[in-house]
């Protein structure tokens, strides 16, 4: 887990921040994300009342504005209130407007700064994933994830999540899928293809899961007939 340092809020950082924004969204490429990233974990912003709203997906944002020129407010950054939305289930949205946003973080965005130190995490992804794929020849290894990989605070809050969309007593497995001499770690909950009408029902189910994790963990479901689900325990 990265360490837990509290960097001062930087309003130098905001301008930087501002001037970013000012590029089309059409052409900002990897570079410009790297650096919003940087510069975005302790620029300054003032909040609003309410400090929370709902996206259009469900799910709770702390919002975040560009202060107003020459006008006193209280500095809120998103370095400093990392726990915080940790504690709390939030993801994160700069400058919403109706209809629009300058940048929304997820749940899953937050966590990884918090365990990582960064936003984004690149790792190998299976090419296809949602559904169980295990080919003839892949190895299966079976564990649990740790402390350091999905905090308990996260777990209970997914398990809220989970009986909220109608799953009775939430479990949880961690597998490792080996394959071409690539290994991949995938997460699985007790949420079955047989329990929706339609592959497109599983998937939006599944992206609803990934929005509390970082983006490069792989979730994925297998049938109720899999021997996998033996290895399902408690959230």
């Amino acid at each position: 887990m990265a360490e837990n340092q509290q960097p001062e809020c930087d309003i130098n950082k905001t301008q930087e921040v501002l001037n970013l924004f000012q590029i089309p969204r059409e052409k900002r490429g990897e570079e410009w994300i790297q650096r919003f990233h940087d510069a975005v974990k302790t620029a300054s912003f003032a909040s609003v009342t309410p400090q929370t709203t709902t996206g259009p997906d469900r799910f709770p944002y702390f919002v975040l504005n560009t202060p107003e020129p020459n006008q006193p407010f209280t500095s809120f950054c998103i370095s400093n209130l990392t726990e915080y939305l940790i504690q709390n289930g939030l993801g994160v949205v700069i400058n919403p407007v109706e209809g629009d946003v300058d940048w929304v973080f997820s749940y899953g965005d937050i966590l990884n700064l918090y365990l990582r130190g960064e936003f984004l995490t690149n790792e190998n992804k299976l090419p296809e994933y949602g559904t169980e794929k295990i080919e003839k020849d892949d190895q299966i290894l079976v564990a649990q994830p740790s402390e350091e990989y999905l905090p308990r605070v996260t777990r209970d809050i997914l398990k809220s999540f989970l009986i909220y969309t109608g799953v009775a007593n939430p479990k949880i497995m961690m597998f490792i899928q080996k394959r071409d001499g690539q290994s991949y770690q995938q997460l699985a909950f007790n949420v079955h293809p047989e329990d929706f009408g339609t592959n497109e029902d599983l998937n939006f189910r599944l992206q609803q899961i990934s929005w509390f994790l970082p983006r490069h963990y792989i979730v994925s479901a297998f049938p109720k007939s899999s021997n996998l689900v033996n290895n399902l325990v408690d959230l």
